[in-house]
């Protein structure tokens, strides 16, 4: 079944771009101990995070958090709910595109964050489009997300790319080791 790529993205959803989410904020300061579990469990002991000191001594302010650490503090958030369900963008798509794979992630670090910071982060609808895949025309969901400090320092920003596709393709697929 072919689809019409020019009006799968309709005015109505075009209309949404621009949408921001509600403020959301982590429950509490990204602590010392969360640093430290993090460095355990990834085997990353780099004085940067682990020695104030250190830090110190190369121009910081104190320890820093890891970079990657950060990308996923918006869970900690009793705020966020996960994709578009949440229904702040008021984005509807077109019936039977459920089926979501992630099309790419770019993170501009843009100033140090800091163990004791309290961090905040808002979603921003940039962009909806549509491209003929392989084996189904695809909608794609472009959003930034930006994390600001508790001075309301903006200190990364990531821009995220979802491709969703229409679930009728993989009707009575077997998933992996299911006989």
């Amino acid at each position: 079944m072919s689809v019409d790529i020019e009006s799968l993205v309709t005015d109505e959803m075009r209309a949404c771009i621009g949408a921001e989410s509600p403020v959301m904020s982590l429950p509490e300061e990204i602590s010392a101990s969360d640093v430290r579990r993090y460095a355990e469990a990834t085997g990353d002991n780099n004085p940067l995070w682990m020695d104030d000191e250190f830090a110190r001594s190369v121009g910081y302010k104190g320890r820093r958090v890891p970079p990657i650490f950060i990308l996923q503090t918006f869970r900690r958030s009793p705020e966020w709910e996960m994709g578009e369900e949440s229904g702040w963008t008021g984005l509807k798509l077109p019936p039977g595109y459920t089926n979501t794979r992630n099309a790419g992630h770019e993170v501009e670090w843009i100033a140090p964050v800091y163990v004791n910071d309290k961090l905040t982060f808002k979603y921003r609808l940039v962009d909806v489009y549509a491209r003929q895949g392989r084996t189904a025309a695809v909608i794609y969901i472009k959003q930034v997300c930006e994390f600001r400090n508790q001075d309301g320092e903006l200190v990364v920003r990531v821009t995220s790319t979802a491709a969703k596709l229409p679930a009728a393709q993989y009707a009575g697929a077997t998933p992996a080791g299911a006989s």
